[in-house]
């Protein structure tokens, strides 16, 4: 007994709405490395925060500074520096690729249309062949119609839609999506890390361009001593009172010190070009900076911080968990092809054929089917690439303990240089204003008549030189400034970013693999 047309259509849609309806969010089960490195419960060179009390606000650390000028430097390269731009280019190359991976969960749909004049003089199929996409190879039955008799010549016209669905049941392909969902936040990180440097680079650059200024006009004052101890000394020689060699070591000095300006001209000129570049900026449109407010100071508190601090702030600890999560959904996606794949397929043909001889008939065609692929005999390729995404997660998974371990290094380091460059700063302050008591002692002494004019002239030199070295002494401490914030991960903020990362609501239906400590917040 033959099955009715329509009662073989009704099951076929019932077995689709079956298919469409498994939990298309069950992904298979990838285990984790384990973390290796155990966190220290604090860091040995910095102060511990105390327990419930918010992490210090590093984003914009610049701005402790109180100085206008180097925040309007560090705001506008933040937004014009090219490493910045194209590490933004990058993010939205990523969001675009997830589009690409997340339009894989849902149907494929494709319209056609033809017209024709053809010649027919044997009995053949009408064109009914529905054409599905060429990257999917389904198993979906297609339709068997009738053959057409012979038609000398005549007109077709029609037009057909199709449509296919791979029901993820094993999750493949929200794995390939979340694989890549993760890389897109991995450039994101290289973005803040863009951020970061190039708001310490400008900082950087600022102070040493700030300290070169202030000992120009050191050494200019240097000269205006230097020569006053040559003209003293050729005063005495001619007087009898001193030899020629006193007059040539003076004038030693007088050429020794003019050496000095112009090099350290030539480096501030080189900072001054760098800040413009680091901005954005032609070299050319920079050639002097401001003068510096008054209102600048360093910190003097350090921010007191925990090591899981660092983990959350620091873009290249953050990057390579990024890059642990990818490749655990990446091995997951290699664990899913050892599953079958299942297909919902629709077809739908119509037109019409109009032979010159004959009146002409409409005709159309729809079908609908549902399909399944197995892997049965692959040469063990699906198991060497389990294999081979399996020995790549152990590699990030230890890619992200050397980042873990190489943060932890830097902030330990820059706190300990820091402190011992403050140390020396408060020595260097201490000689230099030791040695400028003694010069003005000299200077009242000779004022007075009681000491002649070489030895006030030689205490004012050695008073100059001691306050260059401060200066030196400053600049380097407030290098290591910031050096410690950029230990930090200090220098970015997600406020800054031109398209906020949106939601996925497939991220939500996906279960994420578990991660090693430290990456949970992630």
């Amino acid at each position: 007994m033959s099955t009715p047309h329509h009662a073989v259509s009704f099951r076929l849609l019932a077995a689709a709405v079956a298919v469409a309806v498994l939990p298309a969010c069950t992904t298979v089960k990838v285990d984790m490395p384990e973390l290796q490195t155990v966190l220290p419960g604090q860091m040995d060179a910095a102060s511990p925060r105390a327990p419930g009390t918010p992490m210090a606000d590093l984003a914009n650390w610049w701005q402790t500074l109180d100085d206008p000028i180097l925040t309007g430097f560090i705001d506008e390269g933040l937004k014009n520096n090219t490493d910045v731009r194209v590490a933004l280019s990058r993010v939205k190359e990523a969001r675009a690729y997830l589009g690409v991976a997340e339009s894989t969960y849902y149907p494929t749909v494709e319209g056609s249309a033809g017209a024709g004049r053809s010649r027919q003089n044997t009995p053949v199929p009408v064109q009914n062949q529905l054409q599905m996409p060429a990257n999917l190879p389904l198993p979906i039955p297609m339709p068997q119609v009738d053959t057409q008799p012979s038609m000398s010549l005549g007109n077709t016209h029609g037009f057909g839609l199709n449509a296919v669905w791979e029901v993820d049941i094993f999750g493949a392909r929200h794995s390939d999506a979340e694989m890549v969902r993760q890389l897109m936040f991995g450039a994101q990180e290289q973005q803040h890390g863009a951020q970061l440097l190039v708001a310490s680079d400008i900082a950087s650059r600022y102070f040493e361009a700030r300290g070169a200024e202030r000992r120009l006009i050191l050494l200019q004052q240097g000269v205006t001593v230097a020569r006053r101890l040559h003209q003293y000394a050729q005063g005495r020689f001619k007087a009898g009172q001193t030899t020629a060699s006193e007059v040539d070591r003076a004038a030693l000095q007088v050429d020794y010190t003019e050496s000095q300006i112009e090099p350290l001209k030539a480096l501030l000129q080189s900072h001054i070009r760098r800040i413009a570049v680091l901005m954005g900026r032609a070299p050319e449109t920079l050639t002097a900076l401001p003068p510096q407010p008054a209102s600048f100071h360093l910190p003097t508190a350090l921010p007191e911080v925990m090591p899981s601090d660092v983990l959350e702030r620091r873009p290249d600890v953050r990057g390579a968990a990024r890059k642990v999560r990818s490749q655990a959904a990446k091995l997951g996606s290699a664990k899913a092809e050892l599953f079958p794949k299942f297909y919902i397929g629709f077809g739908a043909l119509a037109g019409r054929m109009h032979p010159d001889s004959a009146e002409g008939n409409n005709f159309s065609v729809q079908n609908l089917g549902i399909g399944m692929r197995l892997p049965l005999l692959e040469g063990g390729r699906i198991r060497a690439n389990i294999a081979v995404n399996e020995a790549q997660l152990e590699g990030v998974a230890a890619q992200y303990e050397q980042a873990v371990l190489t943060a932890l290094e830097d902030v330990e380091n820059a706190f300990t240089a820091k402190k011992a460059f403050d140390a020396r700063y408060d020595k260097l302050s201490n000689s230099a204003r030791l040695a400028r008591k003694v010069a003005e002692h000299k200077q009242s002494l000779f004022v007075a008549g009681q000491e002649l004019l070489q030895p006030a002239l030689e205490a004012e030199a050695t008073a100059l030189q001691r306050e260059d070295e401060t200066i030196q002494g400053d600049v380097s401490r407030a290098l290591y400034t910031v050096l410690l914030y950029k230990a930090l991960g200090g220098g970015w903020s997600t406020q800054r970013d031109a398209w906020p990362l949106p939601v996925s609501k497939s991220a939500v239906a996906v279960a994420s693999p578990p991660l090693p400590a430290g990456l949970e917040g992630l």
